[in-house]
């Protein structure tokens, strides 16, 4: 099963804040007929972010959640212009922001997915490559190693 999609990725966006980011996303991915309902789903998301924030250092965030308004899980990513403050744990703002969009009956998927992206962008190498990539097609290219992995 491949999570990312060409479709779903964006670079070079421009992030006014946190919130409006959020917004932006889910109705990426309700275009796009990942989810069903925009309004639900970013409620689903924002309820997680005030739990603790999906900001997990390294200028990586990766707000998700699983909701019954997912078909499929899919992961949407900006690749930002600027960087975002984000509640991030190491207190850095944030340059990458995974969406992940998961069904609700899948916790098994939804744990490794979040398992498979945190342990990638540990290496520096890795996470340095695709915070420079400068089209859709590198940064896709390079998600495809982590995809490989889930």
């Amino acid at each position: 099963m491949s999570v990312f999609a060409r479709d779903l990725i964006k670079i070079n966006y421009y992030a006014l804040d946190k919130k409006s980011c959020l917004t932006e996303m889910s109705e990426f991915l309700f275009e796009h007929g990942v989810i069903k309902s925009q309004a639900s789903f970013l409620k689903d998301i924002l309820e997680r972010e005030s739990l603790m924030s999906t900001g997990i250092g390294r200028k990586i965030a990766i707000p998700h959640t699983r909701s019954k308004e997912v078909t499929q899980l899919k992961i949407a990513v900006y690749l930002l212009d600027n960087e975002l403050e984000f509640d991030s744990i190491d207190g850095e703002l944030v340059k990458i922001i995974f969406m992940i969009a998961v069904p609700e009956e899948m916790k098994e998927m939804y744990m490794k997915v979040l398992s498979v992206i945190s342990n990638y962008f540990r290496n520096d190498e890795k996470r340095d490559k695709i915070l420079s990539c400068n089209s859709k097609d590198d940064l896709f290219k390079l998600l495809k190693e982590i995809d490989d992995e889930i």
